[in-house]
């Protein structure tokens, strides 16, 4: 089966339909989509009157990088801003510590990929959803980034099919995923592969010698790249969102099936070793946008409000240390595309799709 081309203008209602129904339709046409304690007397920036204890804020280990520091810090800066209270910043390197983390109640807030939000609320429903990054036009209309599958750019002849691609060799072959509880690095794209194969699930997936020879984790969206093009896997998934700004786009358009990427001559940690290394893209399909994300037993639904307001803010939205101008080669949570790019509102139900994906 052949990989189609991705198009960007999707609609919201196309978007959220593809999404539910990929694990069925295959990849033709398949678009995956405290309590409140009341401390001190100090008032906030929005009149509220801040709880004592910090609020402990943790990062997943795509945002956990140094050079991410000063957008960790703008954030905590926001949250004090926002209710008051001192934010405590938790880096890791797994992602599974970061949903325990929330959802045992050891950490106020954090910045999940959806996978692992739809998990962490699983676990806990007091851990919800509560804004996202927005598409261009500042809205959830086309808020989303994509997932990829890819190979280094020396082997793409063996997947070429006519005018397009066919992931069939994937079989047999090492393939690296970002971490068995990533959205866009391994959810999506093992839907893909269960559906392309006609797999009853992905437990196989996960296997080694079951359906690939070896899988490999990078632990990272950034890790992954680099266990592609070191030669450590055959093929990789991972995400746009984390890695291109250690890329260059060789060819074609950001993320289209046979765009080719470079690691960038200035690429820092992990990527100084792969520098120069190319990849070609087989598959990007578009995931619902990350979200942040509160514990409502540590956090009050004042504090919430005031929290939301405030990173839904002009004064977030023009915080270059979170959002970086495009020409800005400053590692920051997320780019400035337009004027309208900003924080929104979303609710736990906006990522119903994902959770309908087997």
């Amino acid at each position: 089966m052949n990989q189609q081309t991705m198009q960007h203008s999707l609609s919201r209602r196309q978007f959220l339909s593809a999404a539910a129904t990929v694990a069925l339709v295959g990849l033709a046409g398949s678009l995956i989509a405290c309590s409140d304690k009341k401390g001190d007397n100090n008032q906030t920036e929005n009149g509220g009157t801040p709880n004592a204890e910090p609020i402990t804020f943790v990062f997943l280990p795509d945002s956990s990088s140094a050079d991410m520091a000063e957008s960790r810090q703008a954030v905590a800066e926001a949250i004090k801003a926002a209710c008051g209270r001192e934010a405590r910043i938790m880096t890791t390197t797994d992602y599974n510590v970061g949903i325990e983390a929330i959802s045992s109640d050891n950490v106020a807030m954090g910045l999940y990929g959806a996978e692992g939000y739809i998990q962490a609320n699983r676990k806990n429903s007091k851990v919800q959803a509560v804004f996202t990054n927005s598409d261009d036009n500042g809205s959830l209309d086309l808020a989303c980034y994509y997932s990829r599958i890819c190979v280094r750019l020396e082997d793409v002849d063996e997947y070429r099919s006519g005018s397009g691609f066919t992931l069939q060799p994937l079989k047999g072959k090492s393939f690296s995923f970002v971490s068995a509880t990533s959205t866009s690095g391994f959810k999506v794209p093992s839907s893909i592969i269960v559906a392309e194969f006609g797999l009853e699930n992905n437990e196989s997936l996960l296997e080694n010698g079951a359906f690939f020879s070896e899988v490999l984790f990078g632990g990272s969206h950034q890790g992954s790249v680099v266990n592609l093009v070191s030669g450590d896997a055959d093929a990789a998934a991972f995400d746009d969102i984390d890695v291109d700004m250690y890329l260059d786009l060789v060819s074609g358009e950001a993320n289209m099936p046979g765009s080719i990427y470079r690691v960038s001559d200035d690429a820092g940690d992990p990527f100084t070793r792969v520098r120069g290394q190319q990849f070609i893209i087989l598959a990007s399909t578009p995931v619902l946008n990350a979200p942040f994300v509160i514990n409502e037993n540590l956090i009050s639904p004042e504090e919430r409000d005031a929290i939301v307001s405030y990173f839904c803010s002009d004064a977030v939205a023009n915080d270059k240390r979170i959002f970086r101008d495009p020409d800005d080669e400053t590692k920051t949570l997320y780019t400035k595309k337009t004027t309208h790019t900003r924080f929104v509102p979303v609710t736990d139900s906006w990522y119903d799709p994902l959770r309908r994906i087997g």
